[in-house]
């Protein structure tokens, strides 16, 4: 995204909002932040290195306004990752109000449960970073004049599709939990590629032992294919 400021989005009247713009793309975050004081939004940039803790620590003294939050914030210094949707509540309970900004359109499952669990947490909508200036503009300027960037019903829809995705992960936690501690070995060597025979070099046993495993493995989970069982694995790993 280019730094250059349009010039349709020239200087406006002041607004007293403080506005956050939390995301770890330091490029997006620095263009965000230029169109917003351009307008003469009082628009600062928050770095993600020091975790939560030092996001929070950042805004401690500053008057509540909108924090525009990435849904994907990557990783702290120390390599941990740092989870958006947990900080939505941080930041709604000291009376922020969060506007999620997503990578762009919904790649798949994993973005449909986290923008999700986002709306379920409190977020009042979110607005897709490959929007352009114009649409990310007006939804902060609707954010900021208090009107609602998403309908009630769009919001229900999506705190529904959050319960849903709760309860399944549940039920997938329930089948896992069936396996003992070998069968799950087994299935998370299966998920990486390996089949029957490396499996069994693996465990030092014979190759019908490990057989006998992945049947136990199919019966208990439920399913009728090795790759079933395994796309059930995977959805753990990627929640």
């Amino acid at each position: 995204m280019s730094l250059t400021v349009p010039e349709q989005f020239a200087p406006d009247e002041a607004a007293s909002t403080s506005i956050l713009v939390i995301d770890d793309h330091e490029l997006f975050s620095t263009t965000l932040a230029l169109l917003l004081r351009s307008r003469r939004l009082d628009a600062r940039q928050l770095t993600t290195e020091g975790g939560a803790e030092g996001i929070l620590a950042q805004i401690h003294a500053l008057p509540v306004g909108i924090a525009l939050l990435d849904l994907y914030l990557g990783r702290d210094v120390h390599g941990r990752g740092l989870d958006s949707v947990s900080l939505i509540g941080s930041l709604s309970a000291l009376g922020w109000t969060v506007l999620v900004l997503s990578g762009g359109q919904l790649r798949g499952n994993r973005d449909e449960v986290r923008l999700a669990a986002a709306i379920a947490a409190g977020a009042i909508g979110s607005v897709s970073k490959s929007a352009t200036l114009q649409v990310l503009l007006d939804t902060v300027l609707t954010a900021v004049a208090g009107e609602q960037v998403m309908s009630e019903q769009t919001r229900n829809e999506w705190v529904l599709r959050h319960h849903f995705h709760q309860n399944r992960q549940r039920e997938l936690d329930q089948r896992l939990a069936r396996l003992s501690p070998r069968e799950r070995e087994v299935l998370n060597l299966l998920a990486q590629g390996h089949h029957a025979q490396s499996i069994a070099v693996h465990f030092v046993v014979s190759v019908t032992t490990v057989r006998a495993q992945i049947r136990a493995i199919l019966a208990k989970l439920g399913v009728n294919s090795q790759l079933e069982a395994v796309a059930l694995a995977n959805h753990q790993i990627k929640r």
